[in-house]
């Protein structure tokens, strides 16, 4: 009797091995479809003009802007007198003009889209390098004090503006800049290298010179800098800025690239951007502004969106203002 209720479990047994087999089997086709649909990054967006959507398998569907990257199997449905300007992961930057429906794949890298300019490998990877999470580090110029009315005012008070918060550099800095607040009659300005404190300085101005002797930057390295405005014995502290030189092999190809006369200045912007390197793509923006035969509210518009990432957030709003007065309704 024993003998027969084995046999007769075993039959469910096997197949709730065939189930759980085909569920693995299953569940590592999805993951694969998903890791296929969100695979390699084959460009990223600069510039376009129109109307031009997305789909890309397993995230939807919407309308491309400037930089967003675009992956193995993502489609563009470009409409009719649209264009788009992408960075392509095989050092080109071309432009796909609609109406066109195109795939992205490692064969489009080289069949597809007229070519504007063709960029160095160092400054392609850096484009598409992923963004890399790091330790931030924790700097104090004075033990914080109960009650102190600044600690929480602070980021709201002081806007540092050059070297901007996260931007990439061209140049060494050799002066340091911020908004100016009424009120306040002297100002503390600290920079830190990662380990330690590298210089500090008081003006009552709202920008300061750090001495060369002082302030040597190593291409590539995270520096920090804050301002705090003295008030009495209470300090007004910034937000900590984070910023680096680029290296000079980059220096050197993005000089090259943007001295380009093929490549559209928006687009070089948007290299910029990629870059972070909101000073340089702010002063190419000045530059399109004034080469275009009449007022441009998408020069206006892409100005405000560029001091608004240096968060210069005033400024970016009489940009933001001058463009809808340009471009009613939008």
């Amino acid at each position: 009797m024993e003998s027969n209720k084995t046999l007769m479990v075993r039959p469910w047994r096997k197949i709730f091995h065939c189930f759980a087999l085909l569920l693995f089997c299953g569940a590592a086709f999805f993951f694969a479809h998903q890791t296929f649909a969100s695979g390699a990054v084959l460009g990223r967006v600069l510039d376009l003009e129109g109307v031009v959507g997305f789909w890309t398998p397993g995230e939807g569907r919407g309308l491309l802007s400037p930089g967003m990257t675009l992956r193995t199997g993502t489609e563009l449905d470009l409409k009719p007198e649209s264009w788009v300007v992408v960075t392509m992961a095989d050092s080109t930057v071309r432009k796909f003009t609609g109406p066109a429906n195109i795939t992205m794949s490692q064969s489009l890298e080289q069949e597809r889209g007229s070519v504007l300019t063709r960029l160095g490998s160092a400054l392609v990877d850096m484009l598409f390098a992923a963004e890399q999470e790091g330790s931030e580090v924790v700097m104090v110029t004075r033990k914080k004090e109960e009650g102190d009315p600044g600690e929480t005012a602070a980021k709201h008070v002081l806007t540092l503006a050059r070297p901007a918060p996260g931007a990439s550099l061209l140049e060494e800095p050799t002066e340091f800049e911020w908004v100016q607040v009424d009120g306040i009659p002297l100002y503390r300005v600290s920079v830190y290298s990662w380990d330690r404190l590298m210089w500090q300085g008081t003006t009552s101005n709202s920008s300061i010179e750090c001495p060369p002797e002082e302030c040597q930057f190593e291409a590539g390295a995270d520096y920090y800098w804050v301002v705090e405005g003295l008030i009495g014995n209470s300090a007004l502290r910034s937000e900590p800025a984070k910023f680096k030189l680029l290296p000079q092999d980059i220096r050197s190809e993005l000089s090259r690239t943007l001295s380009d006369e093929n490549l559209p200045v928006l687009s070089k912007v948007g290299i910029c951007l990629s870059l972070n390197l909101y000073h340089k793509a702010l002063e190419l923006a000045d530059f399109y502004l004034t080469q275009r035969p009449s007022a441009d509210a998408k020069g206006y518009r892409l100005r405000a969106e560029i001091k608004g990432m240096m968060g210069l957030y005033q400024d970016a709003f009489f940009d933001y203002v001058t463009a809808s007065q340009l471009s009613p309704g939008n």
